[in-house]
């Protein structure tokens, strides 16, 4: 009796092995180093704006951190954001629509982060599909390295650059809009959902807080983990294994893809810089969250500081505790044009916030 069962469950060994070596792998290679005490920050890590801090702290790109670079944007005077007036329509405010302003010339716009020039490319600039593939080609084709895929990339390419016509539309720039609705918006602003995020974590990688990008990473192990399940799956199905039903090759693939899936979402880790700047991200949020204390509560609460920081609390998701510290003072600012009257903080963030949950809503219908 014995032996056939052992014969039933050795499939079984197979994630059992699978989980001793991924855990030995996420041991040594996993993580990240041991970063500094995160004592409270007054100031944002030099150099990283509300998208990129927001992507260090959770080693991932979420729509938080697109809305985030929107209002960054716009209180540093390239756009302003107009809630429309829906007193006079029914249902709840969430609904509520945005209108986005342009208010500098794309000429202006050389000066800016990739991720940023990319947002308001995003908002403002017409999609054009075929510019959006051969950029996409070229990303996979740096991706790719040496690959076999490189070659296809590249044939398609040349095939658009072989041929003036298509050349010439792939680099077509349509008319800049002056005027823009979020509700437009969200029609095609999840189409740039992959740039955005290749923008933001190539210049985390180019800046040294990453070693390798994350997001890849887990997708090479999720990978590598279906690849192996399946592997296991047909060769129970059609590979006759004497003693060994089909089935526990099938249950035995499902769990090895998952053990490697899961292990695979610890392993993407910072570098000693990345590991130094997150210590400085974790205690700037302590600062947002705690701006209540006393020895913050000195500060002087002007505006200003309000919205210097507000799209760091956004991208940071601190943003209504950073606004209940300012409840008291009357903000005007000048990239918000509201339906009328003086806008509060909390009102304020409330607003902001019902456009983050539908800009984050359409660009997760992409995933």
């Amino acid at each position: 009796m014995v032996v056939p069962f052992l014969l039933v469950v050795w499939p079984f060994l197979i994630p059992v092995v699978a989980a001793l070596y991924m855990f030995c792998l996420a041991w040594t290679r996993g993580g990240d180093p041991e970063e500094d005490s995160a004592a409270v920050q007054y100031d944002p890590p030099e150099n990283l704006s509300p998208a990129e801090c927001g992507a260090l702290l959770a080693n991932t790109v979420s729509p938080r951190d697109f809305t985030a670079t929107i209002v960054d944007l716009s209180v540093k005077g390239y756009l302003a954001i107009e809630m429309s007036d829906c007193s006079n329509e029914l249902g709840p405010k969430a609904k509520q629509d945005y209108v986005f302003h342009m208010i500098k010339q794309p000429s202006e716009w050389a000066s800016l982060k990739p991720h940023e020039n990319a947002v308001l490319r995003a908002i403002f600039l017409p999609t054009n599909p075929l510019r959006m593939l051969t950029d996409a080609l070229s990303r996979l084709q740096k991706g790719a390295g040496n690959s076999g895929p490189v070659a296809t990339f590249a044939k398609v390419q040349a095939m658009v650059n072989g041929d003036p016509r298509l050349r010439a539309l792939s680099e077509a720039e349509g008319e800049a809009r002056p005027v823009v609705t979020l509700s437009e918006a969200q029609n095609y602003f999840y189409l740039h959902k992959t740039e955005l995020g290749d923008c933001i974590f190539d210049a985390l990688v180019a800046g040294g807080y990453y070693t390798g990008r994350p997001d890849r990473l887990r997708q090479l192990y999720v990978g590598a983990g279906i690849v192996m399940g399946m592997l296991l799956a047909v060769l129970g199905r059609f590979v006759p294994v004497p003693g060994a039903p089909w089935y526990t090759w099938v249950l035995s693939g499902i769990l090895t893809a998952l053990i490697v899936a899961g292990f695979g979402s610890f392993m993407p880790a910072r570098s000693v810089a990345g590991a130094r700047a997150l210590g400085k991200v974790r205690g700037f949020v302590d600062f947002l969250e705690r701006v209540e204390k006393d020895h913050i509560a000195r500060l002087e609460k002007t505006p200003e500081l309000f919205e210097k920081y507000l799209p760091y609390a956004m991208a940071l998701g601190v943003e209504s505790k950073w606004a209940q510290a300012f409840g008291r003072i009357t903000v005007q600012p000048k990239w918000h044009r509201g339906a009328g009257g003086d806008f509060f903080p909390t009102e304020l963030v409330e607003g902001l916030s019902g456009m983050s949950s539908q800009t984050g809503h359409r660009m997760a219908a992409a995933d």
